[in-house]
């Protein structure tokens, strides 16, 4: 198995991230973010990408609109080091205290150049930012609040045609051993009777058991490749994905052959307070290897947020920033 370490497409310089983070601060002031609703506090972090250097905001565009280096960006250094992080929280809805609400903010500020910030009702809560951590009695769940084993690929809820385009990850604290790994849907080189039986209708995509959703929820239809050979677009989760017939041993030894070759071609990074990863959640598939969490306030603790990069599908969902599942 290889692994590739992402390109760092633009970093912050540390004079540049002291400038960025105090005026977060100061935008931010006395308010209380917990109290906003999620239309005021997306709109209070536009006052974010003008504070911006303008080279990470070109980087950040170019990404949306051609992604000339792939289909993950990174960027670094976007938290000052001398920045104190509060105890990792021990739940992803947790309400943020001291320099996570200055880390939300810059989240959802970024996001919103590549899109509408957004999230689903019963989905963390549905908090615009969510906090990735590790949570008790989880460890071993295909989860992002899972530490102990590891969480298999997939995309992002998959089981929706209108799933969001981009998901972005901002680490507050790291763990050495817990990679994230990436694999882009260009990248397979799939042998062409593979690609032609993945590119067919004949997989049953299926949401989560963790998902709080409506009853009578149960998936979709799909291929789970679409979209040009040049750029391809995926949609997969190594345990919610199957052959519709349970009798098309085709279908089953493709997702088996799928799923070695994204093994062979991923790229990995582990985080760093600071890194923000964005990745096209149309065309990446991810994963994360284990580690061991403590539970006592130093676990890797990644922030995230949902993007959707259409304005139509945006307004079809009725312009509010917490979907229902049923829309």
């Amino acid at each position: 198995m290889t692994s590739r370490v992402p390109t760092c497409d633009a970093a912050l310089s540390p004079l540049d991230a002291e400038a960025v983070w105090d005026a977060i601060g100061r935008a931010i002031g006395d308010r209380d973010l917990e109290a906003l609703t999620p239309d005021e506090l997306v709109d209070l972090a536009q006052a974010v990408p003008p504070l911006l250097p303008p080279d990470l905001v070109r980087r950040i565009m170019e990404f949306r609109r051609r992604a000339p280096t792939g289909d993950v960006l990174l960027l670094r250094g976007l938290m000052p080091g001398h920045v104190s992080v509060p105890a990792t929280p021990a739940s992803p809805s947790a309400p943020r205290s001291g320099s996570a609400r200055l880390a939300a903010l810059l989240l959802l500020g970024v996001m919103g150049l590549l899109g509408e910030p957004f999230n689903y009702k019963g989905n963390y809560g549905g908090r615009l930012v969510q906090n990735l951590v590790p949570v008790r009695t989880m460890e071993f769940t295909q989860t992002g609040r899972s530490s102990s084993v590891l969480l298999d690929w997939h995309v992002e809820d998959g089981f929706r045609e209108d799933r969001c385009d981009y998901i972005g990850l901002l680490c507050l604290r790291g763990d050495p051993a817990a990679a994230s790994q990436y694999a882009q849907a260009k990248d397979l080189r799939l042998p062409p009777e593979l690609a032609a039986t993945l590119r067919e209708p004949r997989f049953q995509m299926s949401p989560a058991p963790a998902d709080d959703l409506p009853d009578g929820m149960r998936g979709r239809r799909a291929a789970v490749l679409t979209g040009s050979v040049a750029a391809p677009e995926i949609v997969y989760d190594s345990h919610h994905i199957a052959p519709l017939d349970e009798a098309d041993t085709e279908a089953a030894a493709a997702l088996r052959a799928l799923h070695t070759r994204l093994d062979e071609i991923h790229l990995s990074h582990v985080m760093s307070p600071g890194d923000l990863l964005i990745f096209d959640n149309k065309r990446v598939v991810h994963s994360r290897t284990p580690f061991t969490a403590r539970f006592d306030g130093t676990d890797r603790w990644l922030m995230r947020t949902m993007a959707c990069g259409s304005t139509v599908t945006f307004r079809r969902w009725g312009g509010g920033r917490i979907v229902d599942w049923s829309v």
